[in-house]
């Protein structure tokens, strides 16, 4: 289905602007969620941590007002009944607990856990609080591993169920020099004080969702512009075959209008053609037969100089009525599209003026096929090539196709055309000769004509030595 997305396309670029809106929004929305999450854990963190804190304070003070010869007395009992909250020891000296990393929340929270103790303990200093993981944790002077332990001075103290959670440890320097080491579990998971960007199952659901929106996207663009490319290809049908068939009116209101007044215009231009037609066959057949009734009554005129004069102005009159009719007839009205084989056709025009001689001079590089008219623009090629030889005695003709795009260079090698009369010799019955009589004036008219209707025109230009160039370019139309 995504094969033939091009971006210059109405599909693919809505589509694009569509990925690009949704994945704006999942930014906005995902910033939106990150800052409120963040808050939402710090205040969890912060309100579990305080509470903690504030125990630690208690505790932390009991210690301090017991006389020195109690304090081991003190710890000995708490370890038969099995602790309290905290595990508690007092060491010779402050250990060093290896630190949680990465965890901005947990610094924010070992922070301003610290300014509270030193808050509650009338600003005291020499006080810690580190938060770490259970396997980092080490206890007494020694440091054993807390796993080491027995179980009945660490199963109710630092688990809680078969949970992994942080500990936090607050270490409390003694008048005497002795550290008060006091840890406990932190009631929350690490996913609660990790600030992580984006999760994997929130991954996972924008993916989805931005898959499920761009296909859903893409299929109503491409059904919403199926009828602008059936709008275009019959209007690029009517460039060359002037009637097509009616389009089906589907898609949007605006896709409707577009299609209806095309459709209208459409049967304007089939009445407009079938009118035109009917004129022509008229005057082909009412002005035919008065014009042979004044040759006869010419040729029965007594005065030989009265009698040439009216024959010269009857043959003028004919030639420009059969080239009207000449230009009706190569327009190709109701011709059929087909495949041409521009080099066949070329090599037919130039068989006819080489057969006293080699006049026409054929290059091309590759066999050149467009589609469109066969007649029309076999009449295209050979009104150029007639001029050519007829002016300019010899003509050298060279093909090149590009893409849809072909390219004939008509060379002869007579005097040229002024640069200010190049569009003059375009308009009907426009000749530079004026006293020729064997030519209508419309040979260059009909095949532009011809090449514009098959979406290319003719330029020409004078050579650099010696003649003129027509360049005529002829585009497929399918």
């Amino acid at each position: 289905m995504f094969a033939k997305f091009h971006f210059q396309s109405m599909v693919s670029r809505i589509t694009f602007s569509m990925l690009t809106v949704i994945l704006l929004a999942e930014f906005f929305v995902g910033t939106i969620w990150y800052t409120s999450t963040s808050n939402s854990k710090k205040e969890s963190a912060w309100s579990a941590m305080s509470a903690i804190t504030l125990s630690a304070a208690d505790t932390i003070n009991y210690f301090v007002d017991l006389p020195l010869n109690y304090r081991h007395l003190v710890l000995e009992q708490l370890r038969n009944i099995g602790g309290t909250r905290f595990f508690i020891s007092v060491n010779n000296h402050y250990i060093d607990i290896k630190p949680l990393e990465n965890y901005p929340i947990v610094q924010d929270i070992e922070f301003n856990s610290t300014a509270l103790l030193y808050d509650k303990l009338n600003y005291q200093s020499d006080t810690s609080v580190v938060i770490t993981k259970r396997e980092d944790l080490v206890v007494f002077d020694s440091k054993i591993k807390i796993d080491d332990l027995p179980a009945l001075w660490r199963d109710y103290t630092l688990v809680l169920g078969e949970l992994d959670l942080p500990i936090v440890v607050i270490q409390k320097k003694l008048d005497d020099g002795h550290w008060l080491y006091m840890a406990t579990v932190l009631p929350l998971s690490f996913s609660s004080i990790t600030n992580v960007i984006i999760e994997s199952k929130q991954l996972l659901f924008f993916l989805i969702v931005t898959i499920l929106l761009s296909f859903v996207s893409y299929i109503v663009t491409q059904k919403e512009v199926r009828p602008f490319r059936s709008l275009a290809k019959s209007a690029s049908l009517m460039s060359a075959q002037l009637e097509v068939d009616q389009i089906k009116e589907e898609g949007s209101a605006e896709t409707r209008a577009a299609i209806h007044a095309f459709n209208k215009m459409n049967y304007r231009i089939k009445s407009y053609l079938r009118d035109r037609e009917l004129f022509f066959n008229a005057v082909s057949h009412d002005i035919k037969t008065p014009l042979a009734c004044l040759k006869l009554r010419t040729e029965m005129l007594p005065d030989e100089k009265t009698r040439v004069r009216f024959e010269k102005l009857l043959k003028d009159m004919e030639l420009m009525l059969n080239g009207a009719l000449q230009c009706l007839k190569d327009e190709g009205i109701h011709e059929e599209l087909e495949w041409v084989d521009i080099i066949d056709v070329i090599t037919l025009c130039s068989e006819i003026h080489n057969q006293n001689g080699r006049k026409v001079y054929i290059e091309y590089n590759s066999d050149v096929e467009i589609f469109g008219k066969p007649l029309a623009i076999k009449r295209c090629i050979s009104n150029v090539i007639e001029n050519g030889v007829k002016y300019g005695n010899k003509v050298d003709i060279s093909v090149v196709m590009k893409g849809k795009l072909t390219s004939i260079a008509i060379r002869d090698y007579g005097e040229g055309i002024p640069t200010d009369k190049f569009e003059e010799v375009f308009k009907p019955y426009s000749r530079l000769e004026p006293l020729s009589v064997d030519v209508s004036g419309l040979g260059l008219s009909i095949a532009r004509n011809i090449a514009r209707n098959h979406g290319g025109d003719i330029m020409l230009s004078n050579a650099k030595d010696e003649g003129l160039v027509v360049q005529i370019t002829l585009e497929s139309v399918k």
